[in-house]
Order: structure tokens, then C-alpha cells, then sequence
């Protein structure tokens, strides 16, 4: 039973609960978040496939990846103006700077970066639930509007 719910099997299943959100905004949402959900799930599946550290836990790649995310999310949030994209992008540059702490403060211990990762991870995830949520009541207003003589 142990082995049924092992680390592995919690990453998969969350791997599944994202691509079930982000696609989810890709197929009923609106532009910004189309894009945002796209540049989430490229980040995260290229996050995954470049997972070597150095010898100090820094990894570059994925550095370098979360940083243009965080690039992306700045310029959709500017483009159009919306206060979840710019919330995305405030939490996507904090997780730019947690491997940056943790490499620079060795007293940070790795579980505890992993966990902030994790908890940065539900919160973007909870805010394209946000952006979809306002993307139905947009669409569902307009509706109610243009049926109105």
C-alpha cells in the first residue's frame, strides 16, 4: 500500500491535474490565457526534461527556462492587462529566485526549496483556474448581452 502512493506516483498524478488546467484554458479560455497555459505547460515539460543539477543544487537550465516564463507572463500581463496574468508572473519570478537563495544560502536545506517549488506550483496552478473561471464569466456576460434587445 506504501508503495501505491509513493513520490513518484503524487508527481504524476499532479503532472495530470496541470495538463487537465491548462488544457483546459487552452480549449475554453481566452487568448491570455491560452498563452499562459502554453508557456506553462512548455516550461514545465522542459523543466522536466533538463533536471541535472551541479554539485551546489543549482540548475541553469531550468533557470534560464523560468526565466523567460516569467519574461512571457510580464509581457502577456502588459499586452493585456490582467491582474492573474500579473499575479502568474510575480510567482514566476519567485520561482526564479528560490534556487538563487537556496545557492547562494547554504543553511537553506533542499527539502525546504523543494517545498517552495511545490507551493509555487499549486498557487500558479490555482490562478489558471482563476483566469478560466474569468474567462467563462466574460464570455457568459457577453452572451447575456448580446441576446438582450
Amino acid at each position: 500500500m506504501g508503495e501505491l502512493f509513493s513520490i513518484q506516483l503524487i508527481a504524476y498524478a499532479a503532472y495530470l491535474i496541470a495538463m487537465a488546467i491548462c488544457g483546459m484554458a487552452i480549449w475554453k479560455g481566452d487568448r491570455p490565457a491560452r498563452l499562459a497555459a502554453l508557456v506553462l505547460i512548455a516550461g514545465w515539460t522542459l523543466s522536466a526534461l533538463t533536471g541535472h543539477r551541479d554539485k551546489y543544487g543549482m540548475n541553469y537550465p531550468v533557470t534560464i527556462i523560468d526565466t523567460n516564463c516569467a519574461l512571457a507572463f510580464v509581457w502577456i500581463s502588459v499586452r493585456w492587462r490582467r491582474i492573474w496574468c500579473a499575479v502568474l508572473a510575480a510567482l514566476t519570478i519567485v520561482e526564479v529566485i528560490i534556487p538563487l537563495v537556496a545557492f547562494f544560502d547554504r543553511d537553506i536545506h533542499r527539502y525546504n526549496q523543494m517545498a517552495s517549488n511545490n507551493i509555487v506550483a499549486v498557487l500558479q496552478l490555482m490562478v489558471m483556474v482563476v483566469a478560466i473561471q474569468r474567462a467563462f464569466r466574460a464570455r457568459r456576460r457577453a452572451d447575456e448581452g448580446a441576446l438582450q434587445p
